[in-house]
């Protein structure tokens, strides 16, 4: 029997493929990614670790019993001890103003805010489900990127968080918590969170897409 979430990457394979093939993940697999681009990406990507941290708390409040509460407010406690200390440590050592940066860009909002809408009006179901897409891809591509060189040691160290063994078996949870939501759903309940799959993969293309846009400055 197809384990759900294998269903999802089927179904989503283009979109998947899109995303593992991105000029972002790809100019960091070639060690070309332009130090601007990845400045932006930086500050976007900071600020969005706090959206996480709110989704990850709403998946507190949501979980069904205490041991899915227990493994959520682990990875809290990373995000905030490790991404949070890691993000602004970099950003000042990179000498990154973040309000020198558009915090409303199109592709920047419709990430943050999608996923933090439905985690605040949705199930328990639909944050694994986000969560899991964002965070299985991750961990996919970064795996396979660290094994190349990359020169700028931020970027080099970004790979490796996402691509170590801890991450991994985050991902994993969120994995093998989809499946057993999953065996309780109905198929159009089931529908609804491929949609949503669907969704925040497209919401992280545009999102990375995002960090080569640039802007006016001054205005």
């Amino acid at each position: 029997m197809e384990l759900f979430s294998e269903r999802l990457l089927s179904e989503h394979q283009q979109a998947w493929q899109a995303m593992q093939r991105h000029r972002f993940v790809v100019d960091i697999e070639e060690d070309r990614l332009p130090a601007a681009v990845f400045n932006r990406y930086l500050v976007f990507e900071g600020n969005f670790v706090a959206t996480a941290i709110a989704i990850f708390a709403l998946g507190v409040s949501k979980a069904p019993d205490i041991h899915q509460q227990r493994w959520l407010i682990g990875v809290l406690n990373a995000l905030v001890d490790t991404q949070i200390a890691w993000f602004e440590q970099v950003l000042s050592e990179r000498r990154i103003d973040p309000a020198e940066y558009p915090a409303d860009l199109p592709a920047v909002r419709r990430f943050r805010d999608g996923m933090l809408w439905t985690a605040q009006q949705g199930s328990y179901e639909q944050i694994v489900t986000m969560m899991f897409a964002a965070e299985w891809m991750y961990y996919f591509w970064c795996q396979r990127v660290s094994e190349r060189r990359q020169s700028d040691a931020d970027i080099r160290r970004w790979v490796e968080m996402h691509a170590e063994d801890a991450f991994y078996q985050q991902a994993l949870w969120l994995k093998n918590e989809l499946d057993r939501c999953a065996m309780a759903l109905s198929e159009k309940e089931k529908q609804a969170l491929s949609a949503l799959y669907g969704d925040v993969l497209q919401w992280e293309i545009d999102f990375h897409h995002a960090a080569y846009e640039e802007w006016p400055r001054g205005e």
